[in-house]
């Protein structure tokens, strides 16, 4: 991965999801299982994957760069986790969001405390990347986020689209 933005502006950006994330989905009219079609997500599913990739994915690969040179970092395959984990008809969007919440903000505490700057180039080996750094790990985690961020805007776009035709 060639030249990712600074840490500091990841780090800005990796909160500045969670806020506008926050945002969009805090009105009373938003309609957590509504789908434009039979096999895209919800809402509630697109933050059930944010929560989960959150703490089962982003955290972990934080932790263990954290604690060791050359973790090895394990690939995941999280958007199977939407019908294999039954998001749609298991969980509560506004709760799941909740939780996202908070583990982005758990997130975001142990990546701000790192005052070693050199950590931050610290190495690892990705399952699906090869070798990669704290700094370009960081980057995958916000890349991430705008695609989800992408994903909610059109699906509040679409939905309050297709209410006033309605």
């Amino acid at each position: 991965m060639q030249n990712p933005p600074s840490v500091p502006a990841l780090l800005d950006e990796l909160m500045a999801f969670a806020t506008a994330v926050a945002r969009m989905l805090t009105s009373p009219n938003v309609d957590w299982l509504w789908r434009p079609s039979g096999d895209a997500w919800s809402l509630t599913e697109v933050v059930c994957h944010l929560r989960d990739v959150e703490r089962e994915v982003h955290q972990p690969r934080f932790r263990d760069l954290i604690a060791a040179d050359n973790a090895f970092l394990p690939g995941a395959t999280a958007d199977d986790w939407v019908k294999a984990r039954q998001y749609h008809v298991r969980y509560n969007g506004p709760v799941a969001l909740q939780e996202f919440l908070n583990a982005r903000q758990q997130t975001f505490a142990l990546l701000d405390g790192i005052r070693d700057e050199t950590l931050w180039e610290r190495r690892g080996q990705h399952a699906f990347f090869g070798p990669t750094s704290m700094h370009e790990l960081l980057y995958l985690v916000v890349r991430h986020d705008r695609v989800h961020s992408d994903q909610i805007t059109n699906l509040l776009q679409y939905e309050n689209h297709q209410n006033t035709e309605g």
